[in-house]
């Protein structure tokens, strides 16, 4: 079979059993491929049968790169007609015939991609990291599939979503649907294939957030695929569009990574659409024969724009043969299109500003406007005044914009009232599921709900809530009142400088039982209390600009992704921002003013902008007048120097090596100067204390206080200037290389916050040779399977073996067999036991011996990590004897049954094993089954170990 029939079959099948009805559209483009082509001619002439008013979407993003979600993008099969919407959160079902709204489903969180229909059922994912399936008849729950199982949230374009997102939109072909989860590379990517039918999954790849290598200009980083886009079928691949760069490549049947790669050269402009060509379109394949459209893969760069791709495949579909254009003329439709489609022979046309047509043939036509939903200044006449209530808290809070948090929901438009009166988006918490469904239903009808009112039904304590977000939190009249422990945590999520909790008075002696740091506590005339964040947190640094320290203390590796957003963008050449007081003051170049750019000569600044650390809101006029006054101040007339550098770097264009004082290597304990990996970038890096930052392809640290290596915060580029920043008790990441066109997948900016350090985070260390390291070693952990190097507190430096994670020490490691099987898993699936989770989520199976050479004589401690990797083991299914230095350590050892069940951690810790001639064996005699084995961490007897940690994996809703 061709390929153009393999496609043409793959589009006929949907849900395995069902072929796809002629007449059905039950995906976004039609069909796996995304060709946007069907069997079914559209009538010449059309009429409108019914529309309705959805309301404007508001992308995610504002660059085109980056706009999967501009319009809706509706689904048929049969008589239904289905719509995802980021605007409430949720998927509707409209009658075909009628525009009649048969059903409405909530997620957790936006639903930003449109979902995929057949046999039944309707499937779809949201950014709360859930894949839900339910009835196409009734939008009843058939199954779900929390993508990662960890609550942990994060701020993301501006609403409180999990940390791993579904944003590789669902695609269904021959009975399985394909989706991805997760955007940070460095947090873990997540591409699933999934039964349709039952949700069982099929496979699953995580391996594909630390890939290290090639970089625009040919610079070496980690890397990582970044899933924003619709995943598509191309033969017996599965692609997957990764956010602005180009699309990776899966065997559709194993998951296996067949092909990714950043440009190297840079400067060509991906994006989040691509699709395959039908029969019509061969003469336009291009890479690998995707087709990609240059109006969606565009840029500016400083110099011209860059486009690659054909302009208007994505505004274009195929039926019976004609191609159509969406800008029609479609009679009876006003305003710009977005999308249009056809099914049920009808034609479905959805404009930019949010509205939704059905076309008919003409002669067949009955206009029947659908009811347009409730404003929300109509929706509060109809419930009356605001509640007095909303208005005592608002009263109190000193602030009405920001982020809100209310614990419980109050009475029947208390939520209304507090959205109305202020501009705060809300998240409330409730664990009464059914409030939560009246309340929804409620606030999506006066348009509310999504963007400014969110609800969630969960405990305070399992929310997974990010630190600091919150400008105000209430806890609403009639909620639980939050024991000490638990308001502890709640205050945790408040804004420093004064974010405030307001709630009845009996909460100021919980208050004082909490011990609060740095809160104040007023009692307020109307029964209520404020507790207010004061100040700064504990330990961080205010950043004034001009290459000056910033030790901050409470920014240290490991650290996970707070918030991003591509809001505000600067010039990669533009002054560095400033950090004070929990706001970024930044001040941009004009870089579109072509009339100053003769030469090297540069350009004009234009005013500051601030923006708050915690959360990337663009702050508004009225907001930090003082701080505002003070930075008031910019030279508009005079056009600037083209780069701004330390004193230390005397290049502009081409900086030396770092140089960051000395260090006690890790494997030797000797004394040498501080060196580490740092691949392309103008800006040379800068010592800011504990963190010295740069761009290393990416943007990058090392952490001087744990000697860390090279740490890449893989998907944005930082820029020209030094825009790393560690300050306000976050390293800040701002979008700060506009003007630049190279292939990052992630334009964007972001702010990262410290992590305990079970939390997964790889590093390349850097290259010593192994003759330099003979007989030296007294410490040493070697991590089989993992994909880079990791250092501990108490000083194991962890090395990947075999390595593939960059530069790195040269130990002398030998294994029998030479080739045994290395495997590797996220560490967020560990659900337990003792040790460090990102060493036993990897590991390698039938080994027989492993000998680690270079050690210096002595006597050592030895730690053996062990993690059942396989859900299907049974206890006694594998046992085996590991040996040290030729002497029974462990004997008849079951992992599984030992460590009470498959990804739990099981550390053996074997002391007093005398090393000579600088070698130590590690054997492993194999009874049942074949053996396994994670780490081996070798620590020269008298120094300090690390403790070891007992993590527990925050459980998922499934």
């Amino acid at each position: 079979m061709n390929r153009l029939s393999a496609l043409a079959l793959g589009a006929t099948l949907l849900l395995g059993m069902s072929p796809l009805h002629a007449n059905d559209w039950p995906m976004w483009r039609a069909n796996p491929g995304r060709t946007a082509s069907v069997t079914p001619a559209l009538p010449e002439k059309l009429s409108v049968l019914w529309s309705r008013e959805l309301g404007a979407l508001k992308p995610a993003y504002r660059d085109v790169r980056l706009q999967f979600d501009k319009g809706y993008e509706p689904v048929v099969l049969g008589k239904r007609l289905f719509v995802a919407s980021s605007r409430d959160d949720s998927v509707t079902a409209y009658a075909t015939d009628t525009g009649a709204e048969l059903w409405k489903v909530f997620a957790d969180g936006p639903v930003r991609f449109a979902p995929v229909a057949g046999d039944g059922r309707v499937i779809f994912g949201s950014d709360d990291g859930v894949l839900r399936c339910v009835s196409a008849d009734t939008g009843e729950l058939l199954w779900q599939k929390r993508a990662v199982p960890n609550d942990r949230q994060l701020l993301g374009n501006g609403r409180l979503i999990s940390v791993w997102p579904i944003r590789g939109g669902p695609v269904l072909h021959a009975g399985r649907v394909y989706f991805a989860a997760g955007v940070w590379p460095l947090e873990g990517v997540f591409i699933y294939c999934l039964d349709a039918t039952s949700g069982r999954e099929v496979w699953l790849n995580d391996r594909t957030g630390y890939l290290y290598g090639v970089h625009p200009h040919q610079a070496e980083a980690f890397g990582g695929v970044a899933p924003q886009g619709y995943l598509l079928v191309d033969g017996v691949d599965l692609v997957v569009p990764c956010s602005s760069a180009y699309p990776a490549r899966f065997d559709l049947a194993t998951g296996a990574l067949k092909d990714f790669a950043l440009p190297s050269a840079g400067r060509l402009p991906g994006g989040w659409f691509a699709s395959t060509p039908d029969e019509k379109e061969t003469q336009r394949q291009k890479r690998l024969g995707l087709l990609f459209d240059k109006e969606v893969n565009a840029v500016r760069h400083e110099d011209k724009p860059r486009a690659e791709g054909t302009a208007g495949v994505r505004r274009s579909f195929r039926a019976g043969g004609k191609e159509w254009n969406f800008d029609g003329p479609w009679p009876g439709v006003s305003g710009k299109v977005h999308s249009v489609l056809t099914a049920d022979d009808k034609c479905f046309v959805v404009t930019e500003d949010g509205r939704l047509f059905a076309l008919v043939e003409s002669g067949r036509a009955d206009l029947l406007v659908g009811r347009r939903a409730l404003s929300p200044a109509e929706a509060a006449r109809q419930r009356g005044p605001a509640t007095t209530q909303a208005t005592r808290f608002l009263a109190a809070a000193g602030a009405d914009r920001g982020y809100a948090l209310v614990l419980g929901l109050g009475e029947p438009g208390f939520l209304e009232a507090l959205a109305n009166q202020s501009q705060f988006k809300i998240l409330a918490l409730s664990d009464s599921n059914v409030s939560i469904a009246a309340a929804r239903t409620r606030l999506a009808a006066a348009r509310l709900y999504g963007e400014r009112v969110a609800l969630r039904q969960v405990a305070p304590t399992a929310s997974g809530l990010p630190p600091y977000f919150a400008n105000l939190i209430v806890v609403a009249p009639g909620a639980t009142l939050p024991d000490p422990a638990t308001l502890k945590q709640i205050f945790g999520w408040l804004r420093p400088y004064g974010g405030r909790l307001i709630g009845p008075e009996s909460l100021a002696r919980t208050a004082e039982a909490a011990q609060l740091p740095q809160a104040s506590v007023k009692q307020l005339a109307n029964g209520l209390v404020a507790i207010t964040r004061e100040g700064a947190l504990a330990g961080s640094t205010n950043y004034k600009g001009d290459f000056q320290p910033s030790a901050d203390e409470l920014v240290k590796a490991p650290l996970g992704v707070l918030w991003f957003d591509d809001t505000l963008g600067n010039f990669k050449r533009a002054p560095q921002p400033k950090f004070i007081d929990g706001v970024m003051v930044s001040t941009d170049k004009d870089w579109l003013d072509e009339s100053t750019r003769k030469g090297k000569v540069d350009y004009r600044l234009r005013p500051s902008l601030l923006s708050d650390v915690y959360t990337g809101r663009v702050l508004d006029a009225g907001e930090a007048p003082e701080l505002r006054k003070q930075q008031s101040q910019v030279d508009l007339a005079t056009i600037q120097q083209s780069q701004y550098r330390p004193a230390t770097q005397k290049d502009d264009w081409n900086p030396g090596a770092p140089v960051a004082g000395t260090r006690v290597n890790p494997l030797t304990g000797d004394y040498e100067a501080r060196a580490f990996p740092k691949s392309y970038g103008c800006d040379g890096g800068f010592d800011y204390g504990h963190l010295y930052t740069m761009r290393s392809g990416t943007a990058a640290f090392y952490d001087k206080r744990l000697d860390s290596g090279t740490i890449h915060v893989s998907g944005p580029r930082s820029g020209c200037t030094s825009s790393v920043i560690p300050a306000n008790g976050v390293l800040n990441v701002p979008y700060f290389f506009e003007g630049c066109s190279c292939s990052y997948p992630l334009p964007m900016a972001l702010s990262l916050v410290s992590l305990p350090p079970t939390f997964e985070q790889w590093a390349a260390w850097g290259a010593t040779p192994s003759n330099s390291l003979a007989g030296k070693v007294e410490r040493v952990g070697i991590n089989f399977g993992a994909p880079g190097d990791r250092k501990t507190d108490d000083g194991t430096l962890w090395l990947g073996f075999p390595a593939v994670g960059g530069p790195s020490p040269k130990m002398e490691v030998r294994t029998e067999p030479a080739a045994p099987e290395f495997y590797y898993r996220h560490s967020v699936w560990i659900e337990g036991g003792e040790g460090w989770p990102w060493v036993g989520a990897s590991g390698v199976k039938g080994l027989q011996a492993v000998t680690v050479a270079g050690l210096k004589a002595g006597t050592y401690t030895v730690r053996l990590t062990f993690a059942e990797p396989e859900a299907g083991m049974k206890a006694g299914g594998r046992k085996f004897t590991v040996r040290l230095q030729n002497q029974i350590a462990l004997e008849h050892l079951d992992v599984l049954a030992e460590s009470g069940g498959a990804m739990r951690l099981l550390t053996k810790t074997i002391s007093k094993v005398a090393v000579t001639g600088g070698t130590l064996t590690v054997k492993l005699d194999a009874h049942v089954g074949i053996t396994l084995l994670n780490g081996v961490e070798i620590v020269r007897a008298g120094l300090t170990m690390d403790p070891l940690p007992s993590p527990a994996r925050v459980p998922g809703r499934q």
